[in-house]
This record gives structure tokens, sequence and C-alpha cells, in this order.
């Protein structure tokens, strides 16, 4: 049932999120023209603050496809569940938490394909703009590249493909996490009598405050971090001899917190659903 929960859940959600893909795909590609025109050459009267310009609205179309696909997940979420929509949703012969994995299987697959179309549209218009400016700059990059791996291996401690491995199941793990506040956030504000939108947004920024707060407990508390704890205890950045014997507890400790922080939010959210839904 899970399946095909999931598979209603897609086809009403696709089509916002892939309209807002298609958008910045569009700006990237007229940003990848105009870069690698010759126009930006000419001695022109203002043609730095017409640059700077187009460079700071890229920015602002970044930030606002990203910001529009985390807005419609929770919009999205909100409506079908508690709204008039949610009185269909909450009939259906399912259980609460094949509809809260469903909506946040959809909702990390289409925030983790907007990540990547981010990171390929910046990545495309800083390629363009290199290649432009110095052509031989990615051959020496290519031909540095073993040793990087190298010198990586011997700093880090571990490959290079596997530390990315490791950032990507930090990066899913924190994108899911992102999605959980904002469903537990609007769970939450269901317990308000009345404003229930402004309850749902006061507890997203309690649940943020409070993360916050231990996350910052628990970066001073370890020896890792050379913070308060870590200094008390004579243990500090300096007394270890490669990067890798720092950043990978580090990111290990950011893998577990994450899932354990999600796993809590997700508890709170099916606990909710099942057992304090309030449709009005």
């Amino acid at each position: 049932m899970l399946k095909k929960l999931f598979k209603y859940e897609w086809v009403f959600f696709w089509k916002v999120p892939t309209a807002i893909n298609v958008f910045l795909i569009i700006v990237t590609i007229v940003g990848v023209i105009s870069l690698a025109s010759p126009f930006w050459e000419l001695n022109l009267w203002g043609i730095d603050v017409l640059l700077g310009l187009a460079i700071f609205f890229y920015i602002m179309a970044i930030f606002a496809c990203s910001i529009a696909v985390t807005v419609y997940v929770a919009v999205r979420y909100y409506k079908n569940i508690y709204t008039d929509e949610g009185y269909l949703t909450n009939t259906l012969p399912v259980t609460a938490r094949q509809i809260v994995l469903s909506k946040l299987f959809t909702g990390l697959i289409w925030t983790l394909l907007t990540g990547i179309v981010v990171s390929i549209s910046v990545l495309s218009l800083v390629y363009t703009a290199f290649y432009a400016s110095d052509s031989g700059f990615w051959a020496d990059v290519m031909r540095d590249f073993p040793d990087f791996l190298a010198i990586f291996r011997e700093e880090m401690g571990i490959s290079f493909s596997f530390y990315l491995l490791l950032l990507f199941i930090q990066t899913v793990l924190s994108s899911a996490f992102s999605i959980l506040k904002i469903y537990t956030a609007i769970a939450l504000g269901q317990l308000f009598t009345k404003h229930k939108v402004a309850g749902a947004f006061l507890w997203y920024v309690g649940e943020f405050i409070i993360f916050q707060i231990i996350s910052s407990i628990t970066t001073n508390a370890s020896p890792l971090s050379g913070g308060v704890f870590g200094y008390a205890f004579g243990v500090s950045y300096y007394n270890y001899s490669r990067l890798g014997d720092i950043i990978i507890p580090s990111t290990l400790i950011s893998i577990a917190t994450t899932l354990i922080f999600s796993a809590v939010l997700y508890f709170i959210t099916e606990h909710m659903l099942k057992n304090q839904l309030n449709l009005d």
C-alpha cells in the first residue's frame, strides 16, 4: 500500500518542483551563453555594474528556487492532511506511517533533485567563467588530480570516494531532517485552537532554537571540537597529526546526531497524526 500511496503522492507533487527546476535550468543556460560571449570583454561604461547585477539576480534565483521547493513541500503536506483534503486522506485504508513516509520520500527526492540541479548550475557557470578566462585551467586541474587524491588519502586516512559517500549520506539525512522539522511543526501547530499556521511557525522556530542549542552543546562537549570541554581535558585540534583525525570523526558524529534527531521528529509526527489529528 505504501508503494501505491507514494505513486499517488508523486503524481500530484511533481508538476510544481519540475517547473521550478526547469526555470533554473533555463536561467543556467542563459547564464552560460552570456558568460561565454565576448560581451563582458568590451570596454563599456557600467559593464562591471551590469555583471554584478547579473550575478546578484542569479544568486537570488538559486535561493528562490530552493526555498520555493521547500515551501511547496510544507504547503502540500499541510493541505493534504490538515485541511479539507485531509478528510479524504485520513479516511483512506492506510496507516499514519504510510502517509508520512510517502510524503517524506517524495519531498526528499525532489529536495535532492533540486540540490543536484543547483549544484550543476553553479558548476556550469564556474566552469564557463574559468574556461573563458583561462582555457588551460581545467587541463591543469585534471593533470594534478591524481596528486590531489594521494594527498587527500594521506591527510584524511580514507579515499576521496569514500569521503564523498559520507558527505552524500550526511546530505540525505540533513535533507530528511529539514523536511521532518517542517512536518513536526505542522503537526504540533494543530494543538492550537486557532491560528494553527502561526502555531506551526512558532513550533518551527522553537525546534530551530532547541536543535541549535543541542548541537552547540554536543559540539562543545566533544573532545574533537577543541571547544570548552575539549580544552578542559587538554584536547584540541593541535593534538592530531592528520586533518582526517578531526574531520572524519566529526562527520560521523554529525551523521549519527542527524539520524537520531530525524528519528525523534519522525516518531513525533507519526504520533500526532495517529493520535492527535485535529481537523476543523
